[in-house]
């Protein structure tokens, strides 16, 4: 019993790393990585979680099924960053005083994709909806449910850290850290997809 209860640790733990490593694979042209990281959400649900389905298939599919949106999404939250950045920028040149409210605004907006990210793609690997009704609808569950935001950007940021300290660390650490956010994820989406997917009933485990 042990040894099974081992062997079943360990492959969890092989299948995790696998999804970070396909993740990192699927986000090297940068434009990518919403598209890798709607994926690397499902997978980490639907197969690691759950035990449903091949991991690497059901990875691929889920990228390109959603690889147009979620590219979009990317591409519109890395955008606001470098408006945001150009504005800090601006602001400086200008002599606006570090003190200033205006100086800790403009640097206080720049941390809004850093909030909404994790909600972002994890909504698009389980809800069909447009591209504006999912910009919105995620921003209402970062609002909603801003504790949990503000627990999911910490680990973004400590994952950011972590990979910025000990580099070689990166193709390991994408999986843990879907997983980890996961957990804080799926009990919000419980409800929202308790009459959807009845077919695939791992959506309202």
């Amino acid at each position: 019993m042990k040894q099974s209860r081992f062997h079943a640790v360990v492959a969890a733990l092989s299948d995790v790393i696998w999804a970070g490593v396909l993740w990192l694979l699927c986000s090297l042209p940068l434009v990518t990585v919403g598209a890798a990281s709607t994926a690397l959400y499902y997978v980490t649900v639907k197969c690691i979680r759950h035990e449903r389905g091949s991991l690497t298939k059901s990875f691929f599919r889920a990228f390109r099924e959603n690889f147009r949106q979620g590219t979009l999404l990317w591409l519109l939250l890395v955008l606001y960053v470098l408006i945001g950045l150009a504005n800090a920028y601006a602001l400086g040149s200008m002599g606006i005083e570090r003190g200033s409210a205006l100086y800790y605004l403009v640097r206080l907006l720049l941390l809004l994709p850093l909030l909404l990210f994790p909600w972002l793609f994890a909504f698009l690997s389980r809800f069909q909806n447009s591209l504006g009704g999912t910009l919105k609808f995620s921003a209402y569950l970062a609002l909603r449910h801003f504790g949990v935001t503000l627990l999911l950007a910490a680990e973004l940021a400590l994952f950011g850290l972590i990979v910025w300290l000990i580099p070689p660390l990166l193709p390991l650490l994408p999986g843990v850290l879907c997983l980890l956010m996961s957990l804080s994820i799926e009990p919000v989406f419980r409800p929202l997809t308790a009459d959807q997917n009845e077919g695939d009933a791992w959506y309202n485990e």
